[in-house]
């Protein structure tokens, strides 16, 4: 316990995260530090915090508005020797359509938007490329019907902003590309680009399981890694997480066993399965905490607990923006 505190409060003691393999072959940490609801002071705090504990990986997005403060804490870690090689930099550009993003309001200006918002990340963030960028949901229109197709338009919008995103891959301004909250309907929309995305980040925690809607195995036969948002489940509207997680019983019980946090139990459950997690903190302590989960496994039976453990919320879905209610529905 003592040397718990002292690397969280000094040095970064565990092991560095393990890393996915992506489809392109770009290794990808299994966990990241995330700021979303963070300000830009707090994303600097929180960015710093997480590189100095042993970090390699962060997730933003450009409408979280805080990505300058990211920026901010990467040149300082930059110029304090951390090589840009060292850390995986995600970021996001807004989904097509959506009357509460002002970036990317215009159905017809779908392509051009994204190729404004992709520059602006590179931008605000002061950095020349980013190791991932993927659309953060789906066209607005499938948000209404719950999956994509022609007649709302919502595909031809998803392949206009999916032409900016394979053009700023091949130009080298990106280490890979994906997409966020996607369903296989919207998979389909793409399913004659060259480059297929190769990571789609959904809501994933424990009390979901690990494959919700079938999603993950879709996504595995289609050659795109899964990466959970949410992962103490949080919802959009909180920023709290879900206290089943926090102080539940099995939760709990099995932190105990382990002399681990129930954060740890929760992020533990996703990256055992191979799922890379986001997850976030303001406080040094339990970010160091956070990456402490390769220094013990979960028992078989416990994992299989896991597996079956479920918290009924009204929303509680993988996307916000489309669901398997209508995934295979391709008009």
């Amino acid at each position: 316990m003592v040397l718990k505190i002292l690397c969280a409060l000094f040095v970064p003691c565990f092991a560095r995260p393990p890393t996915v393999t992506l489809r392109n072959g770009v290794e990808m940490p299994l966990l990241s530090a995330g700021v979303y609801q963070y300000n830009s002071s707090e994303a600097h705090a929180s960015i710093a915090s997480a590189i100095k504990v042993g970090f390699t990986a962060l997730d933003t997005a450009l409408d979280y508005w805080n990505q300058d403060g990211v920026g901010a804490a990467l040149k300082e870690a930059f110029a304090a020797g951390l090589r840009r090689d060292q850390i995986f930099v995600e970021t996001k550009v807004p989904g097509c359509a959506n009357p509460a993003e002002n970036t990317t309001r215009n159905p017809l200006t779908c392509y051009s938007d994204t190729q404004k918002n992709l520059e602006r990340d590179l931008e605000s963030l002061g950095l020349p490329y980013v190791d991932l960028v993927i659309i953060h949901f789906p066209p607005f229109p499938s948000f209404a019907v719950r999956s994509c197709n022609e007649i709302t338009g919502s595909c031809g919008m998803a392949r206009a902003q999916w032409k900016a995103m394979v053009e700023f891959y091949k130009a080298g301004k990106a280490k890979a590309i994906g997409v966020s909250n996607y369903c296989p309907s919207c998979f389909n929309c793409l399913k004659d680009t060259d480059v297929f995305p190769m990571v789609n980040q959904v809501m994933m925690h424990a009390g979901m399981g690990v494959d919700p809607g079938n999603i993950v195995s879709y996504g595995k036969s289609k050659g795109v890694v899964t990466q959970a948002y949410s992962a103490l489940g949080n919802t959009p509207w909180t920023h709290h997480a879900e206290p089943e997680i926090l102080t539940g019983n099995l939760t709990t019980a099995i932190a105990k066993a382990h002399n681990v946090s129930t954060v740890q139990v929760a992020l533990k459950f996703l990256v055992e399965a191979g799922i890379p997690a986001v997850t976030k903190s303001s406080n040094s302590a339990h970010l160091a905490s956070d990456l402490d989960l390769w220094s013990w496994n979960l028992t078989t039976e416990e994992t299989q607990q896991m597996n079956e453990f479920r918290i009924n919320k009204v929303f509680d879905k993988y996307s916000f923006a489309c669901s398997s209610i209508a995934d295979t529905v391709v008009v």
